[in-house]
């Protein structure tokens, strides 16, 4: 994976591309002098995931649980020199439970894309903190700081709000159904890290594109035979609709001069 993400196009946006990850957890029960209570768990294990997934059994899951990484977490993802791939591996270690069940690959994967970012935004938080510093120089006025950004207050979250993880798009080609990126598009793209923006497009719309004008996607080529005018509309439709932490959009205003700097994040600078 390409650390790349909140826009879908890799071109226009190289984070998407880089963000993923799971893990897991168990609750624990205390005894009381009379009867056993459940222990709470502190809040920040709480994840509200702003795509959700919907389950035949048990409808829809909204919630996920967390847990902080561990040195053991440590040394294993530093065994790992793709930054895409770290990512993955924190989000499979640090993600105890997808509702109320345990997490699992195969669940993790059905996950939309947005719903992982927000998981690993949680235990980055919970690990180290709501507070990231930034040094650059203010692109307006060459001003050298720290920017201040916290995570909790200057992250926007993007909610679906009740729009489908499905949909249609009108293109020069005809009707095109598209789903939202889920864990195994992010998948895709980690093993796709030595392609270029324009093939890494190309990996998103193959695994989003369902069926054009009613016949389904079989094979790769199908993707690259549409029109690049086809191909840009149906990557900014994902954009748009992607629910998650918008990482790319932070702005702080600078100290000094006063305007407002784009400090557009990636997952994989919450980590280093």
């Amino acid at each position: 994976m390409t650390t790349e993400q909140t826009q879908i196009s890799a071109a226009a946006n190289p984070a998407l591309a880089n963000k993923l990850v799971e893990e897991a957890l168990s609750e624990q029960e205390v005894a009381a002098p009379a009867l056993a209570a459940k222990v709470q768990l502190p809040p920040d294990t709480q994840v509200e995931l702003p795509g959700g997934l919907f389950d035949p059994f048990e409808g829809a899951i909204t919630t996920a649980e967390v847990r902080e990484l561990t040195g053991a977490d440590e040394e294993a993802v530093s065994k790992i020199n793709d930054s895409g791939k770290a990512l993955l591996a924190i989000l499979e270690r640090a993600t105890v439970k997808i509702g109320d069940k345990p997490a699992d690959k195969d669940t993790l994967e059905s996950l939309l894309a947005g719903d992982r970012e927000m998981i690993l935004l949680a235990i980055r938080k919970i690990t180290f903190g709501t507070e990231v510093n930034l040094e650059l120089n203010c692109p307006y006025c060459g001003q050298s700081q720290i920017f201040a950004i916290d995570l909790d207050k200057d992250v926007e979250v993007k909610k679906l709000d009740g729009e489908e993880t499905r949909f249609e798009v009108d293109c020069k080609i005809g009707k095109v159904v598209l789903s939202l990126p889920n864990g195994v598009t992010q998948k895709a793209l980690v093993s796709s890290n030595d392609k270029t923006s324009a093939e890494l497009d190309t990996v998103i719309l193959k695994s989003c594109i369902s069926s054009i004008n009613g016949m389904p996607i079989l094979n790769i080529q199908q993707v690259r035979d549409l029109s690049i005018k086809d191909r840009r509309e149906l990557l900014t439709k994902l954009s748009e609709r992607n629910p998650g932490p918008q990482l790319s959009e932070v702005k702080k205003e600078c100290m000094s001069c006063g305007q407002e700097v784009p400090l557009p994040l990636t997952l994989a600078d919450l980590f280093r």
